[in-house]
């Protein structure tokens, strides 16, 4: 049983994701609309491997081993490739999409990762899931409003969901592998192999030339919150609580990035986005609500 210390500590680390990632979308969404939206997920993923080293550094006291064993290598280039083409769609859906309206979106990962894990790893999906897939449904339709004008941009919302795929099945890659990867080396490795791939697929380093100091500055506020501290939060969670509790703490996201969205930005969600988002995240909070039933005592 899971001492009550440890629990409060998984809880609070969980609720540090959430801040983070409620912070993320801000500098997020000012670097999509201040540049080249390719280029934005060039810089973010570059600062990310820069922090996420930086962290590595301070933990071994040293310079970390970068020797791969063949399997680590496929599972960092898989990782990376999913990681690469996920922040492009995160980067053209927000540069149309609200800041909070993203978060809630990319809520769905919840979601996302029990699809694929039931049809990937067989993994058994209970029929609560069912019924919140259900809800967080109709919390689309709400947003879109297929009957009346539509406020929502259907653009952005699929290259939202495409993003949601791609950082759904990253999870499902690293459940397969975790007990065979050096889990730390691997997302080091993981984020530096997304540059080169960034130069292939791009067709050279020519769309870097429209970055400026303003969009690399955002892009470094991004990677700082999002990519490094929200996804420390998490793993620092996940020493302490089932993967559920953290899960649940960090739907308090978009709690977060509304507030700062009107302060900073100047938008204020419009009444549908608000009920959608809402059912939504109710959709997504449904199949991690089964907490255990006592957490007091040893």
């Amino acid at each position: 049983m899971t001492h009550f210390p440890d629990f409060r500590r998984g809880v609070a680390w969980s609720l540090g994701a959430a801040l983070a990632s409620g912070i993320f979308v801000i500098p997020w969404k000012l670097a999509n609309t201040a540049g080249d939206t390719a280029a934005a997920a060039f810089a973010l993923l570059g600062f990310a491997a820069l922090f996420n080293t930086a962290l590595s550094l301070m933990q071994r006291g040293g310079p970390p081993r970068v020797a791969l064993a063949p399997y680590e290598g496929w599972i960092a280039l898989a990782l990376a490739v999913l990681s690469l083409l996920g922040n492009l769609a995160s980067a053209a859906a927000i540069a149309t999409l609200s800041a909070s309206l993203m978060n809630v979106l990319q809520r769905g990962e919840v979601l996302g990762v029990a699809l694929l894990a039931w049809a990937v790893l067989g993994e058994r999906v209970e029929r609560r899931f069912w019924l919140g897939a259900g809800l967080a449904g109709v919390g689309m339709v709400v947003l879109r409003d297929p009957f009346g004008e539509a406020v929502v941009d259907a653009r952005g919302s699929l290259f939202a969901l495409a993003s949601v795929i791609c950082f759904s099945a990253m999870a499902v890659v690293t459940r397969m592998a975790i007990h065979r990867v050096d889990p730390v080396r691997v997302n080091m490795l993981r984020l530096w192999m997304t540059l080169p791939l960034w130069v292939l697929l791009s067709g050279g380093t020519g769309g870097l030339a429209s970055l400026h100091a303003a969009q690399l500055g955002y892009a470094a506020l991004a990677a700082f919150a999002g990519p490094f501290a929200a996804r420390l939060c998490l793993i620092l969670s996940a020493r302490h609580v089932d993967a559920r509790i953290t899960t649940l703490g960090a739907l308090s996201a978009p709690a977060i990035s509304v507030p700062l969205e009107i302060a900073i930005l100047g938008h204020v969600p419009l009444p549908r986005e608000l009920l959608g988002g809402a059912i939504l995240l109710l959709g997504i909070a449904v199949p991690l609500l089964r907490l255990p039933a006592r957490r007091r005592g040893a």
